[in-house]
């Protein structure tokens, strides 16, 4: 019996969470109208959850592998403000976008480096090395966008923000999307079986496809009723295709699941502790650096306040999607629902006016009740333990 219920347990996680989106659906949708489910409320969800869900795929990287990162939304900002003053003709260097753009995608990988190097090497915790980082890139933000540095309309990274794929784009995206979702669904049971693990019968498997059709062709004909998939969606899907790849399908994405679990018997076995909690940290930064860039063609420019509580939201949208502050569980799947979920929640209360207070007053409760439920699954205190 106890087998049974570990192996449901993720399935039941997936599915809660599923729950949770119809009900916050079904609730704002009776809350604000017609409009939620309209092709524009939809592009919008996807085009504003875009750059704090790539912090959020990042960050289950680092919790994976036993650390935080505290300072994403702070260099987040440092980013975009770097990108827009390099790129600004009036107060900055008059920089093309195509030089600008890598240079500050290499700001935020060394810093996140840096942050790496001092606590995989110098021991100290990474709480307080990016709680540090937090105060450091938000004050070297406030010096750099000192003058609000816009990015001029001519330039080609404006285009990320604003523009849409066409409809016919937008379709052939969906299919290559489809056929990769199902030969990863058919692979990944046909791994089961040839290792002797418990698989799904031919029909779950086929429900799973047929769900995954569903829900991507119903996304882009919704879009295409508006004005297609954002370029900053597209952004998004790339990250965490990319970051599915690698927690799953790569040496490195393995010893980081290892080494979150237990750094010792990780290190005992052969990996590189060190050189791995380093490479979780320069990855965090590199994808901070691509959150930066989206954020600053979504806003044709930077400002001292950008990525305030993204950092927030990162950690919120991991959490909620399953994985563990303990280190060793996470997947990119579930931090994806997990962003989907604090992205429902944001619109949903901005679409129904509530007050500002209201709103953050939600959001910290959402993610405390997040971690709780996460602690109280995988190591309840002992007055649970009792009750059970």
């Amino acid at each position: 019996m106890n087998d049974f219920i570990r192996k449901i347990t993720p399935n039941i996680r997936l599915l809660s969470m599923v729950l949770v989106l119809i009900l916050l659906w079904t609730y704002f949708r009776l809350q604000v109208g017609e409009f939620y489910f309209s092709g524009e409320s939809i592009a919008k969800l996807s085009r504003d959850m875009a750059t704090w869900a790539i912090l959020a795929a990042g960050m289950t990287m680092v919790i994976v592998s036993g650390n935080i990162d505290l300072s994403v939304g702070s260099l987040l900002a440092l980013v975009a403000a770097t990108g827009a003053l390099l790129i600004n003709p009036d107060y900055g260097f008059g920089l093309s976008a195509t030089v600008a753009v890598p240079i500050a995608l290499l700001v935020g990988t060394l810093l996140g480096t840096m942050q790496g190097l001092l606590t995989a090497y110098f021991r100290i915790p990474s709480f307080i090395v990016t709680l540090g980082g937090l105060f450091i890139f938000r004050g070297i933000t406030q010096k750099v966008s000192a003058f609000d540095p816009r990015v001029p309309d001519s330039s080609w990274i404006v285009s990320i923000g604003f523009d849409y794929l066409s409809a016919s784009t937008g379709w052939i995206l969906g299919v290559l999307c489809a056929v990769v979702l199902i030969l990863i669904i058919v692979r990944n049971r046909s791994k089961k079986k040839d290792a002797g693990l418990p698989i799904d019968t031919i029909l779950l498997t086929s429900i799973k496809i047929s769900v995954v059709l569903f829900l991507i062709g119903g996304f882009i004909f919704k879009v295409n009723e508006y004005k297609g998939i954002p370029n900053q969606t597209v952004v998004m899907a790339v990250v965490l295709a990319a970051l599915y790849v690698i927690s799953q399908n790569t040496k490195f994405g393995r010893h980081l699941y290892a080494i979150g679990g237990n750094p010792e018997a990780a290190r005992f076995s052969g990996i590189k502790v060190e050189q791995k909690t380093v490479g979780a940290f320069a990855l965090m930064g590199l994808l901070t650096g691509i959150a930066g860039v989206v954020w600053m063609a979504q806003n044709q420019g930077s400002t001292k306040n950008a990525g305030e509580f993204y950092e927030l939201y990162a950690i919120a949208a991991a959490v909620i999607g399953g994985t563990s502050l303990m280190g060793g569980r996470g997947t990119i799947f579930g931090t994806f629902l997990g962003g989907l979920v604090m992205a429902t929640v944001i619109q949903g209360m901005d679409y129904t006016n509530l007050e500002n207070w209201i709103q953050l007053v939600v959001r910290g409760a959402v993610l405390v009740i997040a971690v709780g439920i996460d602690i109280a699954t995988k190591n309840p205190p002992a007055w649970i333990r009792r009750l059970r």
